[in-house]
């Protein structure tokens, strides 16, 4: 039995239907070089664009499978192609032991930089890791010394 279909055309508008959204995960290796990384904050998906404005709001939110009425977009100064490239390359001289002194690294979307642990305050040693950071500023360093009684916290712009 063959049923006869037809293709029809239809109209989505963008409406809000008061259901919490869930990104849609891609297999995209990068991002638009204007979008900055993305948080959820009190159920409300938020965007950070280093370029506001309504076209790259509309592409993203299409890129991310969701709607913009139910997103807040934020300014970025750094692009997630950056950040993460920079998060891969610190973690490639961790691995490779360059840098002996860093304990942690990890991206944070909601602060658009990278936050570092290390437990040397040497000046060398943190010179050695802000080299990586081309761009300037991305990079929040905290030191941190629990073998010893020592300030717990200092942090290095």
């Amino acid at each position: 039995m063959s049923a006869n279909l037809e293709a029809k055309k239809v109209v989505v508008e963008e409406k809000d239907v008061g259901v919490d959204e869930q990104v849609n995960v891609t297999n995209t290796s990068k991002y638009p070089e204007y979008y900055g990384g993305m948080y959820v904050n009190n159920g409300k998906n938020v965007i950070l664009l280093c370029e506001d404005n309504s076209n790259n709001r509309k592409e993203i939110c299409k890129i991310l499978g969701i709607t913009e009425s139910k997103t807040e977009f934020k300014t970025a100064k750094f692009s997630y192609n950056y950040l993460t490239d920079l998060q891969d390359e610190i973690g490639k001289a961790m691995s490779n032991k360059e840098l002996p002194f860093v304990t942690s690294s990890s991206l944070r979307d909601d602060t658009n930089n990278i936050v570092i642990t290390v437990k040397s305050n040497d000046s060398n040693d943190i010179e050695k890791v802000k080299k990586l950071d081309k761009k300037g500023g991305a990079l929040e360093i905290i030191y941190s010394e629990s073998s010893q009684d020592t300030e717990d916290l200092a942090f290095f712009e």
